[in-house]
């Protein structure tokens, strides 16, 4: 008589076979999966519907119109002298618009009929720009071109006096082609870096 317990053996054959026809649907099922599914829609990110701020662009300055000197020169008593000349000036309330104004006027403008210009023609404003009592003034190299020693102090006097027109106080960094003047004619004025008006009055004015 047969044995029960032989009959609840499976060969190992048949289990093998059975694993590989598992094996071989589910490789079946998962191309088929792969290849009749709709292709994945990319992922957009939703817009940012939040409305960015506005961007306020900088007010500028409001126009305004001041009272500035420009500074010549005057024969007193046979002696020269810087003297001012008021004029009015309407643009942006802004010390480096006001003096960039103020010195195309000197160095193209007309004094009165008793005052005169020891700044040589043809000079131009290349650059000036302030900051804080600061004023720089780069001038092109006919500012440095003829003239004595009279005349290099005259023109350097109405530099200075000009440029501190709006803060008398402030001190002046002058500069010929982008580089500092620290020697003016040809006899070497030497001018100080910074030069301010009582600098200037001692060292140029001064009596000895």
């Amino acid at each position: 008589m047969e044995d029960p317990q032989n009959n609840r053996i499976i060969p190992v054959r048949i289990v093998a076979g059975i694993a590989t026809v598992l094996i071989a649907v589910g490789a079946g099922l998962t191309w088929w999966t792969l290849t009749t599914r709709s292709p994945e829609e990319p992922v957009i990110s939703s817009p940012n519907t939040t409305s960015p701020s506005p961007f306020v662009s900088p007010s500028p300055s409001p126009v305004i119109e001041q009272t500035v000197s420009l500074y010549w020169v005057e024969e007193q008593n046979g002696k020269a002298v810087i003297v001012p000349q008021p004029i009015q000036i309407k643009t942006q309330n802004e010390p480096t618009v006001l003096l960039t104004v103020a010195f195309e006027q000197l160095l193209t403008g007309s004094p009165d009929s008793n005052q005169f210009s020891e700044i040589p023609k043809g000079t131009t404003l290349l650059k000036l720009t302030t900051n804080n009592n600061d004023v720089y003034v780069d001038l092109s190299p006919e500012f440095t071109q003829g003239g004595g020693s009279a005349s290099m102090i005259g023109r350097l006097g109405q530099v200075v006096y000009t440029a501190t027109t709006l803060n008398p106080n402030s001190q002046v960094w002058l500069s010929v082609g982008g580089k500092p003047l620290t020697v003016l004619g040809g006899e070497g004025l030497e001018i100080p870096q910074p030069i301010t008006r009582p600098i200037f009055d001692q060292e140029f004015l001064a009596t000895p």
